[in-house]
């Protein structure tokens, strides 16, 4: 038994556009949504060793221990699946908000996954591995691979696409989670988008600054989050009061994303923000 401790980060996301075309039969939506990683990241430390079992410590108010988190899950279905014994512990430092739309918890399964696959020796190909992730959540596959990346179907098929890195985001959210069933409850059949020509004008635009492509995208959830969770609209109206230009929800929320090309006044809008009660952080697009 080859045992190792080693550390990997675990990068968020942003949603740029999501767009909801409608319900399936399997209860799920059918999305098309662009995804950029973010250098904001949990920090894993994964410890493999002989013996059985799987147990995830966290460094963080709200986030699941053991074999409920995520990452846990992504543990135990590796082991399963690539058939080895081993004892597998996973301590998590949380930096990536919970319940904020920014795919912290899909992130963390998806470094485990990938972690414990080269630890061993790549017993799972990409397929296997692709297979895996889509079975703990529609936004691990993204995390799979480095970069940007089209998602179709629940989330889950995933296109690598050419997008920029280091772009300056503000991010900006309350200390409290926003559960994604919710969200998609309230939504109603009037706010599937018709069409995907917002999803088009951003990928046409990558190339270019943000004011480009960033005001193209649209999120088909954001309205319904705001009905279902009325802090994300004061936090919204807190957001334009404070100057910050084009602030979008990322997935279901609640955190919102907008660009940050001025520096200096994303700082100012962050601290303000961080002393009404609300949590910020400035970060770039990877």
């Amino acid at each position: 038994m080859k045992e190792a401790k080693f550390e990997v980060e675990a990068y968020a996301k942003v949603n740029v556009c999501l767009l909801v075309a409608g319900r399936r039969a399997d209860g799920y939506h059918d999305v098309a949504t662009v995804m950029a990683p973010l250098e904001l990241a949990d920090a894993l430390t994964v410890a493999v060793k002989a013996g059985r079992g799987v147990n995830v410590s966290c460094e963080g108010a709200g986030v699941p221990t053991g074999e409920r988190n995520l990452a846990g899950q992504a543990a135990l279905a590796f082991l399963a699946a690539a058939n080895v014994d081993a004892r597998v512990d996973v301590h998590l430092t949380k930096n990536v908000p919970v319940g904020a739309g920014l795919g912290g918890g899909s992130s963390d399964a998806a470094a485990t996954l990938k972690a414990l696959n080269q630890h061993f020796g790549r017993p799972l190909g990409e397929d296997a591995l692709w297979q895996l992730a889509r079975r703990l959540g529609s936004d691990v596959p993204f995390f799979l691979r480095p970069g940007w990346g089209f998602a179709t179907g629940r989330g889950d098929f995933v296109t690598p696409v050419r997008g920029p890195a280091g772009v300056p985001l503000l991010l900006a959210g309350p200390h409290r989670s926003v559960q994604t069933t919710r969200v998609y409850k309230a939504l109603t059949a009037d706010e599937y988008a018709p069409h995907a020509y917002a999803l088009w004008r951003v990928l046409a635009r990558l190339d270019g600054p943000p004011a480009a492509w960033w005001p193209a995208g649209e999120n088909s959830l954001e309205r319904p989050a705001l009905r279902a969770f009325p802090f994300l609209e004061e936090l919204k109206e807190a957001l334009a009061e404070l100057g910050v230009d084009g602030a979008r929800l990322s997935g279901s929320g609640g955190a919102f994303a907008a660009p940050a090309t001025d520096g200096e006044k994303a700082a100012a809008a962050a601290a303000e923000l961080t002393a009404r009660g609300y949590w910020a952080a400035i970060t770039a697009t990877r």
